[in-house]
């Protein structure tokens, strides 16, 4: 190891956080130290100490409060390990000074500080070997000269106690050595886990991207189709469509989004909904697939059981669907019974199946994630095995439990208890949200994928808007160039000219109006999106898969104010709902 690699060994800053860490024990064996030098050395000596050390943490402090880790080079040695040099050296020179003089109270208390700076050195040197190596010194000079200065030994005392100390230098060494490859192996691994959960970002952020574009599509088109002229049964079959599509699009933004999984993020909505309805959904959903495999699905519904609740229903919908699910997929012959009844403060979802059965082994583990009941299910069913794991998750989170009834052979009954309280029914909207009229609005839609903009264009002409499309960025700056817009709905991801490039060289004046409202069409489902695409100017920001209706809704604010007007009243709520 040269030189510079051994001066520069250690992470930045490490230092001065072990500094601010032991801030409040150093201040207050300081104070105790100079009650002990007034009462046997005078107050001269009690005010040098205190004003010698207070200017060293005034110091530290402001080296702390300016210290800033550099993504290049590293800080200078001065502010690295300066301030331990000179505390180690004043505090040495004290505690000689006192063994030397004082009397023998002063002399223990000097050989405990001292002996207590070695332990210090090796608690730095697990940080870094260039700090050991400027706080053992001091220690060490002063148990040799305090014993010459004192005078009173003979020679051959004076070889032992040389002696002595420096077995003690080569045991403190080793331990340094030892604790600094431990702490270099946790650094190793520290940087390793940092990499991989960048990584984990990126591929999150990717696959975001490239599994919510085709959702953008089902479902936007699904909202489209909405809007024309359907008979009652492709009305109910839409509605099917679109329900599934939702509940996927829910389970995908648990998953992709793990950042907010893993950190107990993953929040509730409380809103009325129709317990009864939500079960008649999920009936007709999974009927076609029971009958596919001959088997009956029935839903039984207690009478007493209320009709609205306050609760999130897209999450209780998920409960139902992954319990539903698990049983027609383990169940080859019988039945499947879904029944929802009261309970003293909620409700109960119970699903029955005459399926494989679980034994009490497999049950053990069942509701762990990515777990099925033994290796031969996911080859025999498939699956992931991460509906129970979320189902259990939600369950709790709504302050209920899941419980299994099962024997290997003889079906299973899972039962889930929420804990949802009564809710009135809504007041009744005959014609639903007015429809938003945009007529002589005129929006450019830039976006590389052509579905994208079918589902753009058929949104925003049903409100009457004009629509005009670009394929990438370049296209998009070509067209404001030499047309008029009002609006521009801007990908982020694109080929040849990306929409952060775009939007730069718009805000630039390089094409048309500097303050045209731009709103962001994003695929990325990650934390902190939204804030960085404001930041980058644009003004508003739509997930995809788009919600037909808060399209339009942001459409029709922004095109009524320039850039930097409309977008800032509303940013606050955006980064809400964003995160």
């Amino acid at each position: 190891m040269g030189l510079r690699e051994f001066l520069d060994d250690g992470i930045e800053g490490a230092t001065l956080v072990m500094s601010r860490k032991g801030r409040i024990a150093r201040v207050t064996v300081m104070i105790l130290v100079g009650g002990l030098l007034g009462y046997h050395f005078g107050a001269r000596a009690m005010l040098v100490w205190l004003t010698v050390n207070g200017a060293l943490e005034g110091l530290l402090l402001y080296l702390d409060r300016r210290f800033r880790p550099r993504t290049t080079g590293r800080s200078s040695l001065l502010v690295r390990l300066g301030p331990a040099a000179a505390f180690c050296t004043v505090w040495s020179i004290m505690a000689a000074l006192s063994w030397s003089y004082g009397p023998p109270a002063m002399k223990f208390a000097a050989l405990i500080i001292l002996f207590g700076m070695v332990v210090e050195g090796l608690k730095y040197g697990a940080l870094s070997r260039s700090a050991l190596l400027v706080m053992t010194p001091p220690p060490f000079i002063a148990l040799i000269a305090a014993p010459l200065i004192a005078g009173g030994f003979k020679p051959w005392e004076l070889v032992v106690v040389v002696i002595t100390l420096a077995g003690l230098l080569g045991y403190m060494l080793d331990t340094a050595r030892l604790l600094r490859a431990n702490a270099l192996a946790l650094e190793k691994a520290q940087a390793e886990a940092q990499e991989a959960s960048r990584a984990k970002s990126a591929f999150v952020a990717m696959m975001s991207h490239e599994l919510r574009t085709p959702m953008n599509g089902v479902l936007g088109l699904a909202h489209a189709l909405g809007a024309t002229q359907l008979n009652t049964q492709q009305t109910e079959y839409l509605d099917m469509i679109v329900q599934s599509g939702d509940s996927l699009m829910t389970i995908l933004n648990d998953i992709l989004d793990l950042s907010k999984v893993e950190a107990g993020k993953l929040e509730l909505e409380s809103a009325p909904f129709d317990i009864r309805k939500l079960g008649h959904q999920i009936h007709l959903v999974w009927s076609q697939t029971a009958r596919l495999k001959g088997l009956d699905l029935s839903l039984d519904v207690a009478p007493e059981t209320p009709t609205w609740l306050l609760g999130d229903p897209v999450r209780v919908r998920q409960i139902l669907l992954n319990l539903v699910s698990n049983a027609l997929k383990f169940t080859e012959t019988g039945r499947v019974d879904i029944r929802i009844a009261p309970t003293s403060d909620g409700v109960t979802l119970a699903v029955s199946d005459t399926g494989v059965g679980i034994s009490e082994l497999q049950q053990a583990a069942l509701f762990s994630p990515f777990t099925q009941g033994d290796r031969s299910t996911a080859r025999r069913f498939g699956g992931t095995g991460l509906g129970l794991a979320i189902t259990r998750q939600l369950a709790e989170m709504m302050g209920g439990d899941v419980t299994l009834t099962s024997a290997a052979g003889q079906g299973s009954v899972f039962q889930v208890r929420l804990v949802l309280p009564l809710a009135p029914a809504p007041a009744r909207e005959d014609a639903g949200e007015p429809m938003l009229d945009l007529a002589g609005a005129r929006v450019l839609v830039v976006d590389d994928n052509l579905v994208n903009q079918a589902v753009a264009r058929a949104i925003l002409e049903s409100a009457n808007a004009t629509v005009a499309t670009a394929n990438d960025g370049r296209g998009a700056l070509a067209r404001l160039r030499v047309e008029d817009f009002d609006i521009v709905l801007m990908d982020v991801h694109m080929p040849r000219m990306d929409g952060l490039e775009a939007v730069r060289r718009i805000r630039g004046g390089e094409a048309g109006r500097p303050d045209i409202p731009i709103l962001a069409l994003t695929a990325d489902a990650m934390i902190g999106e939204a804030e960085r695409l404001l930041s980058q100017g644009f003004d508003d920001a739509q997930p995809k898969p788009i919600q037909p209706a808060g399209l339009l809704r942001a459409v029709a604010r922004l095109r009524r104010c320039p850039s930097g007007l409309g977008a800032g009243a509303d940013r606050g709520q955006l980064l809400a709902r964003a995160s």
